[in-house]
């Protein structure tokens, strides 16, 4: 058995002749189909993991035994028999193209050669249909070998009722052992690594504390089984994850358990061992490919998607922890306490990218935006490292927070729309991009397609009512949106808030006065909500109502200063002047005194204390301010109007409502309740513009 292995030609040749080629090929789609099959049937019976594996092995082995097989013996219509050499096989399967002398013919002339030739052709004819069914059965043995290569990679394996793009809700990490250092840390990096799916949508940690909260559960710091199951029950997933980390000897065991959420029934679990604490993260990572593929995720998506969690967060346990932490003080707004667990993080680990990031996003919107510019562009420049979910978004965070280039920020975050198309806290922050843009039809699909994934997002909600009341003025859009809000949210203080806004740009005020009365009853503590509360009852003439709510505003926070100089309103209208006088000098000396030397440079300052010294009746100074607020902006139509009014300038006041009006100003509910438009309620020409740019007599 002569193998002319240093000619690729021949021994390609060799291996079809011998037909290895053919049985590898059905060998091949064989194994595939059982293994498929034992991928499905045996985690369905219960038999262990390992038995896939052993299965894999058997049939690898077979593989081997029937190439050598094939080589070496062919199947006959005589039986088996040994495959013969290249040379040994018929003259017709050698045959090079083109005619040729039929074998065991001598030369002959005349007639025979007539009789040789036709002999000749009819031998090609049957030598070229030869050539022709092997060049078949090659291409054959090649698209099957692809289609079984194809079928492995791309199908499905799910063994669970579970679809495409479903949802499913992991608990905490049943922490079975003495170190804390898996508190919170093995749920991040689990839940981290799964989300790099596109396949599966994993139900977000922030919304199941809200659900929680809802569900009046104290204890909002640990997610065990029976309040996971609840909570998908609560929303409708079909399944839900429960992961846990024992110590049995000197191993770690690392379990997941998929359940059913109506049944309580389990469907599947893995378990995986660790040697140590260094290689828990790399178990981490492979269960969280099992539990993909148990799933349904094809093998090439978890191949193409999936990225080491040691090179995505760190290396380090305690890191994570600390990471873990301040993220979760972040959902429960406590954000001084997120900032110091952040920083413990780069304390531990300094490379920490994910961390740098969150923290300087928590500074730029909360304490420092220096220093938070600072963190995020040093963490832009390691997001290769990262994730796709948190590669795009921290581009975006830095987009739009450093660099102030918003299309660039809008394109990121349309990207990440793109690949994780569930996941609502993306469109909700396109729906602001949008908005920021001036781009309010994007902005208003954005938000609404938010809505639609996760009726319960408040804030999106807010980001749509907000829209539709201060930059379009389309009320009655308003009243029909804070009424899907209030139906989707009934006990949320803010569906009523919008509510009340809305009424109150329609003169609806005894509708408005109950919205913002229940939504006080819903979240006393709402302060927005009780200013527009106690304006609604001065515009009804309740002064004295007015005054007690905007008393427990300062009562609740007593750094509330504007709530000084609405008091100082309403006893004014009252015609207790000397209360008045007391509110609004408290007021001033705030204004006079850190507002204007901290804000020196911004015009609001100075248009605030001519607003309070003009209600005073000290009309120099009020002129005084107003002239240092105009050399320093002269675009702030709405307040120069209000002050203009307080002022007794009418005329000029309107004139500063139309030039806001024809720039886009479109806040209607402050146009009706600003203290200081209320003289203009009743002029013709306020009516007049108010019917021009919403359609109100």
């Amino acid at each position: 058995m002569a193998v002319n292995s240093k000619n690729p030609v021949h021994f390609w040749q060799e291996l079809k002749q011998r037909r290895v080629v053919r049985v590898v090929t059905v060998y091949l789609a064989s194994a595939f189909a059982i293994l498929e099959g034992v991928d499905i049937i045996f985690p369905r019976i219960g038999l262990p993991s390992w038995t896939v594996t052993l299965v894999m092995i058997l049939l690898g082995c077979g593989l081997i035994i029937a190439i050598i097989f094939s080589w070496i013996y062919d199947i006959t219509p005589e039986g088996i028999v040994k495959t013969p050499d290249m040379d040994q096989v018929r003259p017709e399967e050698k045959l090079a193209e083109g005619v040729v002398i039929a074998p065991g013919k001598p030369a002959a002339s005349g007639k025979d050669e007539d009789l040789i030739v036709q002999e000749n052709k009819l031998y090609a004819e049957k030598i070229n249909k030869y050539k022709k069914k092997e060049r078949i059965y090659s291409l054959s043995s090649v698209g099957v070998m692809l289609a079984a290569i194809i079928l492995f990679l791309f199908s499905t394996g799910s063994t669970i009722p579970f679809s495409k793009r479903d949802w499913i809700l992991i608990t905490d990490f049943e922490n079975l052992t003495e170190n804390p250092v898996f508190d919170k840390s093995l749920y991040t990096a689990f839940s981290l690594s799964i989300n790099q799916s596109r396949y599966i949508n994993v139900f977000p940690r922030s919304r199941m504390l809200e659900i929680m909260g809802m569900m009046k559960i104290e204890d909002m710091t640990y997610i065990d089984e029976r309040t996971g199951q609840e909570i998908a029950t609560r929303e409708g997933i079909k399944n839900y994850i429960v992961p846990s980390i024992s110590e049995v000897g000197d191993k770690y065991v690392l379990t997941s358990k998929i359940v059913e959420t109506k049944s309580g029934d389990l469907l599947q679990s893995v378990i995986l061992e660790s040697d140590d604490q260094q290689s828990i993260l790399a178990k981490l990572d492979r269960m969280s490919k099992k539990i993909r593929r148990t799933l349904g995720e094809s093998r090439y998506h978890i191949a193409t998607q999936d990225k080491p969690l040691a090179k995505v967060t760190t290396s380090s346990l305690e890191a994570l922890k600390q990471y873990s932490l301040g993220i979760e003080r972040n959902w429960l707004s406590d954000f001084t306490g997120a900032v110091n667990y952040y920083e413990n993080a780069l304390r531990i680990d300094s490379g920490f990218t994910a961390a740098r990031a969150s923290l300087g996003n928590l500074l730029i919107e909360r304490f420092n935006p220096v220093r938070g510019e600072e963190l995020l562009s040093q963490a832009v420049k390691q997001v290769d490292d990262l994730t796709d979910l948190e590669k795009y978004a921290i581009l975006a965070l830095h987009a739009v927070n450093v660099e102030n280039d918003l299309p660039k920020g809008i394109e990121y975050t349309r990207k990440l729309t793109r690949l994780y198309p569930d996941n609502p806290t993306f469109h909700n922050n396109l729906g602001l991009y949008y908005e920021k843009s001036g781009s309010m039809d994007e902005a208003l699909g954005e938000y609404k397609t938010a809505i639609q994934i996760d009726p319960n997002l408040v804030l999106t909600y807010g980001g749509l009512l907000w829209t539709y009341l201060t930059k379009l003025g389309n009320i009655d859009s308003a009243l029909v949106w804070s009424g899907k809000m209030i139906a989707d949210n009934p006990q949320n203080a803010w569906g009523y808030f919008y509510l009340g806004s809305a009424y109150i740009a329609l003169d609806s005020i005894n509708e408005a006065e109950r919205a913002f009365q229940k939504a006080r009853e819903i979240n006393p503590y709402l302060l927005e909500n009780q200013y527009r509360l106690a304006h609604t009852y001065r515009m009804q003439g309740k002064y004295k109502e007015a005054i007690r709510i905007l008393e427990r505003i300062l009562e609740i926070n007593q750094y509330q200063f504007p709530a000084y100089c609405d008091i100082g309103v309403n006893y004014k209208l009252l015609g207790d002047q000397v209360n008045a006088h007391k509110y609004f000098s408290w007021f001033k000396d705030t204004a006079t005194g850190p507002w204007l030397k901290e804000y020196p440079d911004l015009a609001e300052t100075y248009t605030t204390i001519a607003a309070v010294t003009a209600y005073m009746g000290d009309m120099e100074s009020s002129n005084e301010m107003l002239h240092k607020a105009l050399e320093i902006d002269t675009t702030l139509h709405q307040r120069y109007a209000g002050l203009y009014s307080i002022q007794g300038k009418i005329p000029e006041a309107i004139d500063q409502i139309e030039k806001a009006l024809e720039k886009g100003y479109r806040n209607l509910t402050w146009l009706k309740m600003d203290p200081g438009l209320m003289v203009l309620q009743n002029e013709p020409r306020f009516r007049e513009l108010l019917n021009k740019y919403f359609n109100q007599k």
